[in-house]
């Protein structure tokens, strides 16, 4: 199936965008079937959103449609006036589409002026869509009703006739209070059929789910199964707690301690008090995840996209919606269903204390310096499922049982195997070298806890870039493409302006002079774009540059380049990759300028190329800083190795007391 987020039309559509429509009823969905509650309880909101409700609008729940092909069309014998002979099939919808058409056929009978319409086709009683226009009515005679036409004999027929004397009963019993006919007529009529660009004027507006993908409609119809959906999960949410017809459970003591007449005054109340605790709640949740380092935190790519309102996000929690989910209705429907069946809430408010609940725990963990680490760690590595996890952990299980579990899932996650020794791990494995990226991140990320006292990792800087697994010290030419010259080029221009850097301090003369290597690298350059010259010629630069860094390293034991994690770093992927397979000394030199510049380093990439890693050492002021040494890949892999053992010393807590 295709992906339905992007290719699925949902948006709000006002009455009036449903007229001169044709829809096409199929045979797998029941009869109409709206009774006197549903049709007198429809009128009531609607007339007290028209007279006293918020909003611009009255949101009527959603229609689901599915364009017809040409084929489904000529089959089922489709006619109309359009010239497209378009259709649409009701997937979901009809019971409230047919109510919509028993009003507005009301509309062309008690006002000669009104002739809007769509059309409805029904596939089990075909000649039943004529009913509206043949409505038998006479408003000057009471009680006010519509005849059945000896045509329509039928159940369905019965239904639609039912619901068409349900409202005009209602308006009969609302003449006392200035809701009879003229209202209907008049004000009601006015708002109902109000096009929804009409700034601050009350309209009616339908959700139309529009599917455009090659999904069978039945098996829609079977999913939806007459729920509810939502143009926005969030603005739909938040409708379903703060509607004028929400049903909040309430504390029956308190109510039955008051007398039975003012019972239902009370229940007014209460609604209100909770719905106004709801109102400002929201907003404050609302503000604290447009923190960027809290939503940094709480979502693993920091990204807001797919959410107009971010408590969304929290609303993905509490239903546990899996990311790779394609339903964009599923947020929605899953909390109506939580409502109805009472899925571990007792209602309402009960399924709010629990979205406060989420957020609590999370504002609690990000300002929990050992939780906001390691949570965040984890979060930003497996995405919000683990956070659905660790939040139903930390209901069940004591502080210190949900740390250890913490630890052991961080260390689930860096190891391919339990008994592994990552410190064998090889930057030339695939599987291994994923491994020793996640590493590096959590060592980042640990160091910064324990160490920087004063800091948090910030996850925000974090995740706006592509981070790579590189090789502190690069030996090896065959790391650089083969077949680009500009990035041979770009590799010997780098190095000559950090050479002519060093012989500022070794000048001519000096043994470490690095004169004549810069005098052959610019001649080098030149010759390029040559066609001579190919890359064994580029090799021998490469080669003579880390002969040069190698003789000046010699008093800490050179070596060949090491692939395991004591030469190995995060950089940013945005260093070009020519550079990045350079020696030391280049890539000290534009972590330098970077940082200068106010870039984000990571943390332990910036300790390494600042040497830290020696500090401890005899000879820290005056070592070299020129090559990354046997003595300096000893010091940082001592230091990972101190920063890691708590972690890679967990154990699993479900089996400790087994």
């Amino acid at each position: 199936m295709n992906d339905t987020i992007s290719i699925n039309t949902l948006e709000l559509r006002a009455v009036p965008d449903l007229y001169n429509k044709y829809f096409f009823i199929p045979d797998y969905q029941r009869g109409y079937r709206w009774g006197t509650r549903q049709v007198e309880q429809l009128m009531d909101d609607l007339t007290f959103f028209f007279e006293k409700g918020k909003g611009e609008f009255y949101c009527l729940q959603p229609i689901v449609v599915k364009a017809m092909s040409p084929e489904e069309v000529e089959s089922n014998k489709l006619q109309s006036e359009d010239d497209e002979n378009k259709w649409y099939e009701v997937i979901d919808g009809q019971q409230r589409l047919t109510t919509i058409r028993i009003i507005l056929a009301l509309f062309g009978k008690t006002s000669v002026r009104f002739n809007k319409k769509f059309t409805i086709k029904y596939k089990t009683r075909p000649s039943l869509g004529e009913i509206f226009d043949n409505f038998i009515y006479d408003y000057r005679r009471a009680p006010y009703s519509v005849v059945v036409d000896e045509r329509y004999k039928d159940i369905d027929s019965w239904h639609i006739h039912q619901a068409a004397n349900c409202v005009l009963k209602w308006l009969e019993k609302g003449e006392p209070q200035n809701k009879g006919l003229d209202f209907f007529d008049g004000t009601f009529k006015e708002a109902f059929t109000r096009n929804k660009n009409e700034d601050g004027k009350k309209s009616v507006q339908v959700i139309w789910y529009e599917l455009h993908d090659d999904s069978e409609p039945t098996e829609t119809f079977k999913r939806l199964n007459d729920k509810k959906v939502s143009l926005n999960n969030a603005e739909l949410i938040r409708a379903m707690f703060l509607s004028d017809s929400a049903e909040y459970e309430y504390e029956e003591y308190i109510v039955d301690s008051y007398p039975e007449d003012v019972q239902e005054i009370v229940k007014e109340r209460e609604q209100a008090r909770k719905q106004a605790h709801i109102i400002e709640q929201w907003d404050i949740i609302e503000k604290q995840l447009r923190q960027p380092a809290f939503w940094a935190f709480v979502k693993n790519d920091a990204s807001d996209a797919g959410y107009s309102c971010r408590i969304e996000y929290l609303f993905d929690l509490v239903t546990q919606r899996d990311e790779k989910e394609k339903d964009e209705l599923f947020t929605y429907l899953r909390f109506e269903e939580i409502v109805k069946n009472k899925s571990g809430v007792k209602g309402l408010w009960s399924l709010w204390l629990k979205v406060e609940s989420y957020f609590s725990t999370l504002l609690t963990w990000y300002h929990n310096r050992e939780y906001y680490h390691k949570i965040g760690y984890l979060i930003t590595e497996k995405g919000n499922s683990v956070l659905v996890e660790l939040l139903d952990k930390s209901t069940k299980q004591t502080k210190s049982r949900f740390a250890k579990n913490i630890d052991w899932m961080i260390k689930q996650h860096i190891m391919l195997r339990m008994d592994d020794d990552i410190y064998s791990y090889s930057y030339d494995d695939g599987s291994q070298a994923g491994a020793l990226k996640r590493i590096l991140f959590y060592f980042n990320v640990e160091s910064t806890r324990i160490i920087s006292t004063l800091d948090v990792f910030p996850f925000e800087h974090y995740k706006k870039q592509n981070w790579t697994l590189e090789h502190i010290h690069a030996q090896n030419s065959e790391r650089i493409d083969r077949n680009a010259k500009d990035k041979w080029k770009e590799w010997i221009r780098e190095n000559i302006k950090v050479l002519e850097h060093l012989s500022k301090r070794f000048p001519e003369g000096d043994r470490f002079s690095p004169s004549k290597l810069i005098t052959t690298l610019n001649e080098k350059i030149e010759e390029v774009e040559k066609s001579t010259f190919v890359f064994d010629d580029f090799a021998r630069c490469f080669d003579s540059v880390n002969a040069y860094y190698n003789v000046m390293a010699m008093a800490d034991g050179g070596t060949s380049e090491v692939h395991n994690i004591s030469n190995l770093a995060l950089l940013s992927g945005t260093v070009n990759t020519s550079i990045s397979n350079s020696v030391f000394e280049v890539k000290r030199q534009l972590i330098m300028e970077n940082d200068a510049r106010g870039e984000y380093i990571p943390y332990c990439t910036r300790l390494v190329f600042l040497k830290y890693y020696n500090k401890d050492t005899d000879d820290f002021s005056v070592q070299q800083s020129f090559y990354w040494s046997e003595k300096d890949r000893a010091n940082y892999l001592e230091n990972i190795k101190a920063v890691l053992k708590p972690v890679l010393e967990a154990q699993d807590p479900d089996k400790e007391n087994a």
